[in-house]
């Protein structure tokens, strides 16, 4: 019996390392195409950082592009509206000098000079009258006691 033991023990462990050997080779396959999925899904994984990356770069260029656009147009708004300011002043300038040059309004400068300057003698005349009424007032008080 010994030969038929022996026999049948090489068997089994022949069948066994078979099994064995089997099982090995298909967990290293398993192994294997675990380690192709994960190698596929981190260059997945990775190209969409990048692609996002790109985006998320665009987005900002877009908006620094907008904010300096907005500026440069604020910017020059400014400059046109100062600039139209300052023509209108040189404007308003020239029609002042254009009318201080002209003989009508000199006349009429004159003509008020000499309003205003009567007016003012006027006044002088009516305080001195004021004055001597009261001084005269004054007078009649002090002899009347």
């Amino acid at each position: 019996m010994h030969v038929t033991e022996f026999l049948a023990r090489t068997n089994r462990r022949n069948r066994d390392s078979q099994i064995n050997f089997k099982v090995q080779q298909r967990l290293g396959e398993c192994l294997q195409d675990l380690e192709n999925r994960r190698r596929k899904l981190a260059l997945l994984l990775h190209r969409e950082e990048r692609r996002l990356d790109e985006e998320r770069e665009e987005l900002l260029k877009l908006r620094v592009d907008a904010a300096q656009n907005a500026r440069i147009e604020w910017i020059q708004m400014a400059l046109i509206k100062n600039e139209q300011a300052e023509q209108e002043l040189l404007k308003q300038k020239q029609q002042q000098r254009e009318l201080e040059n002209s003989e009508e309004h000199r006349h009429l400068e004159t003509k008020q000079i000499l309003l205003d300057s009567k007016q003012a003698q006027l006044y002088q005349i009516e305080e001195r009258r004021e004055r001597r009424r009261r001084a005269a007032n004054m007078d009649k008080v002090w002899q009347l006691n």
